[in-house]
């Protein structure tokens, strides 16, 4: 019997041991699904001072990691974080964001080209780096004046190698048709192999809309003309469609789900509402709102219930939140940038402007770093004129947390293979998460198979709280408190890390 198997025998252990009790917890709390932020959370980040000029210097010289060796690398550009609906971040938005003004998007996408000419790693011969995926999304990305998003798409094409790099636009449906549309700007733009956009939908019900201040954004008629305009220029569509959203019955989410089918995309994401009393959004101060939303255990049934409509739709789930047509899956014109992100130990990360995430570790695997920009455009742009890199947090990772992160990582592509686990960990099996394991697999949220671990349809539903759980210190291996060498803002420091504060 394997390692893993025999950790795995639920038959004879307590039901109410410590973990048990932590996921019932955090089952009952909101599940966000989509782990964009893997491990840790930026909430866990050390701050960077203003004035800290040779943080990433100092990362690259403590872990040994650096973009650019063994490893491939994936480039994600915000190009501003502004957007313009009539309800402040349509009611539920979580995400960093402002009211849109033309002159000041210009003046953050200069910031941003200058972001790019600072940081960008080139080879040792001095070509621009090959780059695997380059997503350009934030605010409402498609929202950036034309003659910035040219000179931003100029940028990129002389820093980075894209010929072999799969290129997405992100933004709402209504400007992906400007006069100067910028789906042609960037394909003309780029040198790439493969273009496709992301277009948020969110609903078709037009009162849902209404309420979200999205209706200015357009209708299932816009929707209809963006998808067709970009697959008839060679570019693959994407659609995000949002579930559970107050007062939303089963049946009208499977008309959104039908609509969306109807338009023949080639990707549709499925998004599970946030919304709770003090998230800070408009949404989360209406009581009537609030008094309307499923509870999880509902939502987790409706979730069910469009994901095998989906899948017998003949669409393949691919991630958590994403489902594919058979017919794009099967072919290079699937959607990879996501595919390849979540492959933390294949792939680094290079993050531009507002919230831009960076990310690298050495190619054993064992040491690494994490940076995040700042979120509001004042402070973007006040590093960028003060400082060598603007970041504003940064993560130290040690072998443990590496491994942590493979695991989140790896729940978000739906499946953990333990063979290849032990080759990058240099570990036998998952002993370190025994008894997080045990816990998971008793609540019904994972499954093994063979060497392979899956989440479980109810699974993908709570993968938040199977990533907090991964994520808290296991006391048999890690006793107490474990010390974590971080930076402070003007020498180095001891800092305590609480894993709570990380999931």
């Amino acid at each position: 019997m394997s390692a893993i198997t025999a950790k795995l025998d639920f038959d004879t252990r307590p039901i109410d041991n410590e973990f048990d009790q932590v996921l019932r917890q955090r089952m009952n709390l909101p599940q966000r699904h989509r782990l964009l932020h893997g491990y840790p959370l930026r909430s866990g980040m050390p701050r960077v001072g203003i004035f800290e000029t040779n943080t990433l210097d100092r990362l690259k010289h403590v872990t040994g990691a650096e973009p650019g060796t063994e490893k491939r690398l994936l480039v994600g550009v915000l190009p501003h974080p502004f957007c313009n609906p009539t309800v402040r971040g349509c009611g539920y938005c979580t995400f960093p964001h402002q009211k849109f003004r033309t002159s000041t998007a210009r003046s953050v996408v200069d910031a941003v080209i200058e972001e790019i000419i600072r940081k960008r790693a080139p080879t040792p011969d001095h070509k621009p780096l090959p780059v695997d995926g380059l997503y350009l999304g934030g605010g409402t990305a498609n929202l950036t004046p034309s003659d910035s998003m040219r000179k931003l798409a100029k940028t990129l094409n002389t820093h980075f190698d894209l010929r072999q790099a799969e290129v997405t636009l992100e933004g709402v449906p209504i400007y992906f048709l400007k006069r100067e549309k910028p789906m042609d700007i960037v394909q003309g733009e780029l040198d790439a192999r493969h273009f496709r956009i992301s277009m948020g939908i969110q609903t078709f019900d037009e009162k849902q809309l209404a309420r979200m201040g999205r209706k200015a954004f357009g209708t299932a008629e816009t929707f209809a003309n963006v998808a067709s305009y970009a697959q008839n220029t060679g570019m693959t569509v994407s659609g995000d469609l949002m579930f559970n959203l107050p007062g939303q019955s089963l049946e009208d989410m499977r008309d959104d789900l039908r609509q969306a089918l109807d338009l023949g995309l080639d990707q549709i994401c499925l998004y599970h509402l946030v919304l709770f009393r003090g998230l800070g959004t408009e949404w989360s101060r209406d009581s009537t709102l609030l008094d309307a939303l499923p509870s999880n255990q509902q939502a987790c049934e409706h979730w069910i219930a469009l994901r095998e409509e989906l899948l017998a739709a003949g669409y393949v789930q691919t991630t958590l939140t994403n489902f594919e047509r058979r017919s794009v899956h099967e072919t290079a014109r699937r959607f990879s940038y996501e595919l390849y992100s979540f492959q933390p130990n294949r792939y680094d990360m290079m993050g531009f402007g507002p919230s831009g995430i960076s990310f690298a570790s050495n190619d054993a695997f064992t040491h690494g770093w994490k940076t995040t920009n700042p979120e509001t455009t004042l402070e973007y742009l006040r590093r960028v004129a003060k400082t060598a890199t603007p970041h504003s947090r940064f993560f130290i990772y040690d072998h443990h947390d590496l491994r942590v992160f493979y695991l989140i990582r790896r729940l978000a592509m739906l499946a953990i293979d333990v063979d290849e686990y032990e080759r990058q960990s240099g570990l036998p099996g998952l002993d370190e998460f025994a008894e997080q394991l045990a816990a998971l697999s008793t609540a019904g949220l994972i499954e093994e198979r063979g060497k392979m671990l899956f989440p479980t349809p109810k699974g993908m539903f709570y993968a938040d709280a199977i990533a907090s759980l991964l994520a808290q210190t296991n006391k048999a291996v890690f006793p107490g408190k474990r010390k974590v060498r971080r930076f402070s803002h003007t020498h180095e420091s001891d800092h305590v890390s609480n894993m709570d504060e990380y999931m």
